[in-house]
């Protein structure tokens, strides 16, 4: 009964959640988010498997993270990235190939994630999303900049299975990947300018947030202080929430593209 009881607390959570992300106040987000992140983790203790539960953790964790957390506190933000991404990995673990990703080197990894399926992309993206997102606050951590190829690996399969999920993130990851990284260690910046085309097309050009990622990694890198501009001047110019659960991070968006216009003679 117990179960019964849980279970039907987590339908009704999982069917309100997007609510929050079609919330316009980034404010009043910031403050409802963390009850929502709690909850979760407590119903996680009665039913660890729950592919609800741990989805909804993965998402809301690194969510946070990335809107609230990485530009004031990113301390705080690298464990958040790093909760997000293990509720991502358990999310995974519940496929007997791909329970033992964490372990793995990365050749066996790569191999691993090949018995992944469709299905399997929520867990996939926000593995590699936590991944991803904490190692980028961990520049000074060889250690950590080690695990990138695997956290990429992950934003591949991705891209191959579900291109489309989560308003085109595996094309965002990578175009901000290509963008942000020296030549020498892979950096692309017409590989970079592709992914983020890519992520327009297949959001019509409606996720405000692709253009502050552009902005912010692709324009930054080829110097291109017109592009930074228009791409930022665009996300101020269009309305919030033209594609459903977009909101939240259109309005974040909003508020980033500012902050960004005002850096500018530190960027150029």
């Amino acid at each position: 009964m117990d179960k019964i009881a849980l279970r039907s607390t987590v339908n009704l959570i999982d069917k309100g959640s997007p609510a929050l992300f079609e919330e316009p106040d980034p404010d009043f987000a910031s403050q409802a988010l963390p009850g929502q992140m709690g909850l979760a983790e407590v119903l996680l203790r009665n039913d660890p498997d729950n592919p609800e539960l741990l989805e909804l953790a993965a998402e809301a964790f690194n969510g946070y993270a990335f809107l609230f957390l990485e530009q004031a506190q990113p301390e705080r933000a690298k464990r958040f990235y790093l909760r997000g991404r293990d509720y991502g990995l358990r999310l995974l673990a519940r496929k007997r190939a791909l329970s033992r990703l964490a372990s793995l080197e990365l050749d066996a990894f790569q191999a691993a994630l090949a018995h992944a399926k469709p299905a399997d992309a929520p867990g996939l993206f926000w593995a590699g999303f936590g991944w991803a997102g904490a190692i980028n606050l961990s520049k000074d951590s060889p250690e950590s900049l080690a695990e990138l190829p695997k956290a990429a690996a992950l934003m591949t399969r991705v891209e191959q299975l579900a291109p489309d999920y989560h308003f085109a993130g595996a094309d965002l990851f990578f175009g901000a990947y290509y963008a942000s990284r020296p030549a020498i260690l892979g950096g692309d910046l017409r590989k970079a300018k592709s992914y983020f085309e890519d992520a327009r097309r297949r959001t019509a050009g409606k996720y405000l947030m692709a253009y502050v990622l552009e902005a912010r990694y692709f324009a930054v890198a080829a110097q291109d202080r017109d592009l930074f501009s228009s791409l930022l001047d665009k996300v101020a110019q269009e309305p919030a929430g033209q594609l459903p659960d977009a909101r939240l991070t259109d309005e974040v968006a909003k508020r980033q593209a500012a902050d960004l216009k005002e850096k500018i003679n530190d960027l150029f």
